[in-house]
């Protein structure tokens, strides 16, 4: 186990990348024939917050939500080659595409949509409105223990 020390210092890497994750405004991603987009094997780390996904939506989408705002901060701790710097205008964006992206597995993979519906799946208005609550409660969520400490 990592120290106290080190704990620290990945939850605050870790807040300050989730402040980054904004889904308002996102450009929508371009639809495309990628149909074998899942056909690697799915890395244990997606894997694992995928089942977490699952079993936080038979809750609510919202909770579903925050399982996905929360481990991907980690995830793009552990692993920042995912942000795709080279198609985003800054990090914030990356993350934000780096989120729909999983959403978009995510989706595929539970219920074994096709990219194209998936997509739209992510597209809907009550999603987007959905996404940016739970967004909005998870950024309280870390603000709050800050000016706690204060």
């Amino acid at each position: 186990m990592a120290s106290l020390n080190k704990q620290q210092k990945r939850a605050k890497r870790a807040k300050a990348k989730a402040k980054q994750i904004n889904i308002h405004g996102r450009k929508p991603a371009a639809l495309d024939d990628d149909l074998g987009h899942l056909a690697e094997p799915i890395p244990e780390y997606t894997l694992a917050m995928f089942s977490k996904m699952r079993d936080a939506e038979a809750v609510s989408r919202s909770e579903m939500l925050s399982v996905l705002l929360t481990n991907l901060a980690f995830i793009i701790i552990d692993h920042p080659e995912l942000l795709d710097m080279e198609n985003a205008d800054d990090e914030g964006m990356a993350a934000t595409h780096l989120a729909a992206d999983m959403l978009i597995d995510y989706r595929m993979w539970a219920d074994g949509m096709d990219r194209e519906t998936a997509q739209a799946w992510l597209s809907e208005p009550q999603f987007i409105a959905d996404f940016g609550d739970a967004l909005d409660v998870y950024r309280e969520s870390l603000e709050a223990p800050e000016e706690k400490a204060e």
